[in-house]
């Protein structure tokens, strides 16, 4: 037994050690963020971010963003008379390119958040709400430990930005599911003391989809809480668990970004109204990718199934509860199939999805929006601005 203690106190030694060794890389003051305090609640927490070889990158990347952003040609930059705010846009930090060099099949971007902000200033966007893109914090599929530390991470990185620059960045939460545990401990910390503006998932985790019974417990937590939760739902790469391997299940031979996520935005939402998770979670908001993808091409079929009452209630929600974001090129023409079942112009919402879309598409799609004859300038203001100024209220830094 003695033996046995002593190799339990050697070990957190030396996990003494390595957050001693993250600390002294990490900042006491990133604009207001101690990142040395959160290094320290993350290893007083049981997360070990030293499992994770780019932790001490992640770090100087933090560093080398505060020293940009405090210097004088940066902040003569910032300035942006509009007053878009877009709920679908991504970081992608340089050592997070490195670990996931390819994104539904594409390269994935390179990205600064200058350039970000130069981008948004160019469409008027005054507020953008980062989120992580697939595969969030999956990266090590089936790794319980790498995928509690990568969503730690990723949530350090994403709330010094939002220090570095209150007013336009805001961030959604990552957290690391198909742990229930784990996601509402991350949540929780991730709201509560980083800051963020809501949560981010995927249409699924490790093959899980969002209405599976095994989440019920995460969810039931986000209901809990008081602030009215906002859930944004990004679409990953199907995948399936064969002989304890995940396989990705792409039934195509074509890339899983340019046609597979829209199925995958259908899937998740049929799957959230089919499990009841939409219905029995009455304090959750949720943002839907791309108007919904390709939900709402197969929205009468799967919801008639359920008869009258069940649909009358799905679509109250659908029309309440669920926002719909225009990230790609959705305007004039696909909106128009989500219009067709009466959802009002109070559920639509601004999104680029920058850096991710191709780099001549972001001012077509954004011109296809605010040129769109079926709505008026009070209703494109709203689309831009006034719904998810609504919608997100204080939990923003305006």
């Amino acid at each position: 037994m003695k033996a046995f203690n002593s190799l339990l106190f050697l070990g957190a030694l030396a996990y003494s050690v390595v957050a001693d060794s993250l600390t002294d890389i990490a900042s006491d003051d990133v604009n207001g963020l101690n990142v040395t305090q959160t290094i320290v609640d993350s290893s007083n927490s049981g997360i070990n971010l030293n499992l994770l070889n780019f932790t001490a990158d992640a770090l100087e990347f933090i560093n080398a963003a505060a020293s940009v952003a405090n210097s004088s040609a940066a902040r003569r930059k910032r300035a942006n008379t509009g007053n878009g705010i877009d709920v679908h846009s991504h970081f992608v930090f340089p050592w997070y390119k490195d670990l996931v060099p390819t994104t539904g099949g594409n390269p994935t971007p390179d990205w600064t958040i200058q350039d970000h902000l130069n981008f948004a200033s160019g469409l008027s966007i005054t507020k953008t709400i980062l989120g992580s893109s697939t595969p969030q914090a999956n990266v090590y599929m089936g790794n319980q430990a790498l995928t509690v530390a990568m969503a730690r991470i990723l949530n350090i990185s994403a709330a010094s930005l939002r220090a570095l620059y209150p007013k336009q960045i805001d961030f959604f939460c990552v957290c690391p599911l198909p742990y229930v545990s784990e996601s509402i401990t991350e949540a929780k910390y991730c709201l509560d003391t980083l800051g963020g503006a809501g949560i981010t998932t995927m249409t699924n985790h490790e093959g899980l989809y969002l209405g599976n019974s095994a989440l019920d417990g995460f969810w039931s937590y986000v209901n809990s809480r008081t602030d009215k939760p906002i859930v944004f739902v990004h679409p990953t790469a199907p995948y399936m668990k064969i002989n304890g391997k995940f396989v990705e299940a792409n039934p195509t031979q074509y890339l899983t970004g340019l046609v597979e996520f829209y199925f995958e935005t259908a899937r998740c939402y049929m799957d959230l109204s089919y499990s009841g998770v939409l219905s029995k979670y009455t304090n959750i908001r949720w943002i839907a990718s791309h108007v919904g993808g390709a939900f709402p091409s197969i929205l009468d079929r799967m919801i008639k199934s359920l008869g009258p009452t069940v649909e009358a209630q799905l679509k109250s929600i659908y029309n309440t509860r669920v926002f719909w974001d225009s990230a790609g090129p959705t305007y004039p023409n696909q909106v128009r199939g989500l219009r067709g079942y009466g959802i009002p112009i109070s559920q639509l919402l601004l999104g680029t999805d920058y850096p991710y879309a191709p780099a001549n598409t972001y001012t077509g799609a954004f011109a296809g929006l605010v040129n769109d004859s079926d709505f008026s300038q009070a209703n494109i203001t709203a689309i831009l601005h006034n719904n998810s100024a609504a919608l997100f209220g204080n939990k923003l830094t305006m």
